[in-house]
């Protein structure tokens, strides 16, 4: 009798934990990647007593947070980042190696989005013949849509064009950027009209209302003491301003000269903020059994990086306006969608501080004149080969030489190559000068491997100009990113909701390792050139 009652127990429970299973979805509502352009790791921590609960330190305590991610691949630009974040591979595998690269089959720059098979929506302008033809991978999304027969809606929001349209991969139902004006519009490869509720959006001119008259800084400047001073020779200063100081003054800023100066504002994270919550409900996101993805990428921080700093009071003032949006925006999810919503949250690299500041800081550091040195090259291959202009590109650290003008001299490359590499090492700033085709027979460190990983040929030059820590190409003031340094690869992995625990770790891990991570919490098949690995919650 006992051992009767033990087996309906038994089955009673099986069968509570099978309706449990049944009634609990096994993927979740809605993924939300959120991808903060040009945000260092350190940038969580630096301001950490200014932060509120419910942005970034909420996604601390509640997710999980890998304090040791990195970029495994040079240039470290906006582009490649996004594309690597959601392909999980590095662009010897997707193909965008650089927001613009050299294509030596054209002989002409190419920008990674331009495609001028399509047309612009929501703009007169050229701002929106783009698509993301030149990745050459699916990603999270495409694989999403793949899996269920396209029932995933698939819509990525960013200021950048490039961010908007490359973490939204071939598939994408929809991506959003905005043009000069400030407004939102796409490209006539995802749509042929904006639907309606962006219509009336931009019909409020919304980069114009969000920009307002002046940026102002939530807190009284002196409490700023985790930056530098607000008036200080580091940072650019607007044409309309006699100093790069708070308050910041947009009140003469007119129609001509553009709206799209928002993205040198927080005011342009509100509004990136406003439009995902706005395609939330107009799309009705995470509404049915299928996974949904919302891509939104955060473009200010990278041009208030580039022109003021990664040390300034108005970068310090840009996060802690950040973090505040993120709570709210967390809130409306939960309260939208609900808690089977899974996030993750990254940057597409970091940024070096002001070289001239690290100086004045007694950090070695300075600035690589480019310019001079192609010049140089020039002048003296041609005195002592005849051969004019032998560098025929340079650029994102690299260089190509033109193999057909030492063709048609008769003069043998190995020659020229070596007489290109002493004049650029006796550069100030210059480490080293990797041959690709010598790394490629052995990467002897782990900057030549990031070296090719970065490589793609046909869109990559065949000699890489290695700079010193702390060092850069040749700027007026503000800073900038690219190296393989830690400052630029080191940042920000934080996974939050629906299967993630809480938790953080040490241990090294790549941002190629988020897609195929995402894959395996959703139950879809990796993007199909994913290199990295899924990470573990431990």
């Amino acid at each position: 009798m006992k051992c009767w009652v033990v087996v309906i127990l038994l089955f009673l429970s099986i069968c509570s934990r099978s309706q449990e299973i049944s009634e609990k979805s096994i993927n979740p509502k809605l993924l939300i990647g959120l991808v903060v352009d040009q945000m260092r790791y350190d940038y969580l921590f630096r301001y950490w007593d200014k932060l509120g609960s419910g942005g970034f330190k909420k996604m601390i305590s509640d997710g999980y947070l890998f304090k040791n991610a990195n970029y495994s691949y040079v240039p470290t630009y906006t582009a490649p980042g996004h594309a690597t974040i959601y392909a999980g591979c590095t662009p010897s595998e997707h193909g965008i190696t650089a927001n613009e690269w050299y294509d030596q089959s054209f002989q002409q720059m190419t920008y990674c989005v331009d495609d001028y098979r399509y047309n612009s929506v929501g703009t007169t302008t050229e701002e929106g013949d783009k698509s993301p033809k030149n990745l050459l991978v699916t990603t999270l999304g495409d694989e999403m849509k793949l899996m269920n027969n396209n029932h995933s809606k698939v819509i990525s929001i960013a200021l950048k064009d490039r961010s908007a349209i490359l973490p939204g991969g071939h598939k994408a139902d929809a991506a959003y950027w905005i043009d000069k004006q400030g407004n939102w519009i796409s490209s006539s490869y995802y749509m042929n009209t904006l639907p309606r509720w962006v219509e009336a959006i931009n019909e409020t001119l919304p980069a114009k209302h969000y920009l307002g008259t002046k940026w102002e800084p939530i807190f009284p400047i002196m409490e700023y003491e985790e930056s530098f001073s607000d008036n200080n020779e580091y940072e650019e200063t607007h044409l309309w301003e006699t100093s790069p100081v708070f308050p910041h003054d947009y009140s003469s800023l007119t129609e001509k000269e553009g709206y799209s100066f928002i993205k040198y504002t927080p005011m342009g994270n509100t509004m990136t903020i406003d439009f995902a919550k706005k395609t939330i409900l107009k799309e009705k996101l995470g509404d049915d059994k299928y996974t949904d993805l919302l891509a939104v990428s955060f473009s200010p921080i990278d041009y208030i990086g580039h022109f003021y700093g990664p040390h300034s009071v108005e970068m310090e003032d840009a996060i802690i306006q950040l973090d505040a949006e993120l709570a709210s925006f967390f809130q409306f999810v939960q309260k939208n969608v609900g808690v089977e919503v899974l996030y993750f949250l990254t940057a597409d690299h970091g940024a070096v501080n002001v070289p001239k500041y690290l100086t004045d800081q007694k950090v070695p550091s300075g600035y690589f004149d480019a310019k001079a040195c192609v010049n140089l090259i020039n002048t003296q291959i041609s005195r002592k080969f005849n051969i004019d202009s032998v560098v025929e590109n340079y650029s994102n650290s690299q260089l190509i030489i033109s193999k057909q003008r030492l063709h048609q001299k008769g003069v043998q490359l190995k020659k020229v190559q070596d007489e290109v590499i002493e004049i650029i090492r006796g550069f100030s700033g210059v480490k080293d000068v990797l041959i690709i085709e010598d790394v490629k027979k052995g990467a002897n460190s782990a900057m030549d491997q990031k070296v090719l990983n970065g490589y793609f040929k046909g869109r990559s030059g065949e000699y890489y100009i290695l700079l010193k820590p702390g060092w850069i190409h040749q700027r007026g003031k503000g800073t900038t990113h690219g190296s393989g340094y830690s400052y630029d690869t080191h940042v920000p992995l934080l996974f939050m909701g629906y299967g993630v625990k809480h938790g953080d770790s040490n241990q090294g891990v790549y941002i190629q390792d988020i897609a195929p991570t995402i894959s395996s919490l959703i139950n879809v098949s990796f993007p199909n050139g994913t290199t990295g690995k899924p990470l573990r919650f431990e």
